[in-house]
C-alpha cells in the first residue's frame, strides 16, 4: 500500500473552514499531478460532475509559480499541456492501491519484441514484428522513470529527484487548491481577511492524504470552491 501524505490544515472551528494546508513536496506533487490526467481518466475515475470548481485555479498556481520553485529540467507543459498519463505515478495516488505489492498499475504493462534485432515493442503477445515478420514473444521489462532516477541517485541525493516542485519548502494550499510558496506575511494576510468583522476560532488539524483522500480531492477539486473543507471536514453543498 502506497504511504499517506501528512497534511496540517488551520482551521475555522465555527464555520468549520479550511483556511490553508501547510504542505510539503509531496502532497504539492500530487495536486499538481492531476493536471496529467487525460479527460477520459477523470471520466473512468469520477462517473457523474463537470468540469468546474477549484482546477481552474489550481491550473493557475502551476502557471503563475516561479520557475525557481521548480526543479531543474521541469518544464510545465507537461502540466499545462498535457499529452498523455504521466508516468510517474508515485505523487499520483489515484493510480496505487488495489495491488499487492502497492505497485502503480502503470508497470503491469507487458510489452513484447521479436527475437531478432528489430527495435521494435508491442503489447499483444505473439503479434507479427512488421520488419522480420516473426512472432512478437520475447517479453520486455517495462521501467517507470523514477524507479530509474531512484536506482542511478547517489545516496544522500536530495528528495528533489522527482516530482515538479523543490523539497525543503514549505507550501501554502488554500480551501480553493490556490498553491504558493509558505510565508508568514502570507499566511497573516489570509488569516486577517477572513477574520476581518468575525469572532473566529482557529485551530491546528492534522490529516493524512491516501488513495482515498486523493480520490476525494479530485471529485471536489471538480465541483467545489472549497475541497480541502469539503473532504477533510465532511463540509456537504
Amino acid at each position: 500500500m502506497a504511504p499517506k501524505i501528512p497534511l496540517k490544515l488551520l482551521v475555522e472551528s465555527k464555520s468549520k473552514k479550511v483556511l490553508f494546508a501547510e504542505a510539503g513536496k509531496e502532497f504539492v506533487d500530487f495536486v499538481f499531478s492531476l493536471l496529467t490526467l487525460p479527460i477520459g481518466a477523470v471520466v473512468k475515475l469520477i462517473s457523474a460532475g463537470t468540469m468546474y470548481g477549484s482546477i481552474g485555479r489550481l491550473y493557475q498556481s502551476v502557471d503563475h509559480i516561479s520557475a525557481s520553485y521548480l526543479l531543474p529540467n521541469t518544464d510545465k507543459a507537461d502540466l499545462l499541456q498535457p499529452k498523455v498519463l504521466h508516468p510517474d505515478g508515485r505523487e499520483l495516488l489515484l493510480l496505487q492501491g488495489g495491488e499487492a505489492d502497492g505497485a502503480s498499475p502503470l508497470a503491469k504493462f507487458k510489452m513484447y519484441t521479436c527475437p531478432g534485432s528489430c527495435v521494435t515493442v508491442t503489447m499483444e503477445n505473439n503479434a507479427e514484428c512488421p520488419n522480420c515478420k516473426q512472432a512478437m514473444t520475447t517479453e520486455m521489462t517495462f521501467v517507470l522513470p523514477f524507479a530509474a532516477r531512484a536506482t542511478a541517485a547517489p545516496q544522500g541525493a536530495s528528495d528533489d529527484s522527482g516530482g515538479y516542485v523543490k523539497g525543503l519548502v514549505t507550501y501554502m494550499v488554500t480551501d480553493g487548491l490556490e498553491v504558493t510558496p509558505m510565508s508568514a506575511i502570507s499566511s497573516i494576510t489570509l488569516i486577517n481577511k477572513f477574520s476581518v468583522g468575525k469572532d473566529v476560532d482557529l485551530a491546528e488539524k492534522f490529516v493524512s492524504v491516501g488513495m482515498d483522500e486523493g480520490l476525494a480531492l479530485l471529485k471536489a477539486a471538480l465541483r467545489s470552491d472549497t475541497v480541502l473543507s469539503d473532504v477533510f471536514l465532511a463540509r456537504k453543498k
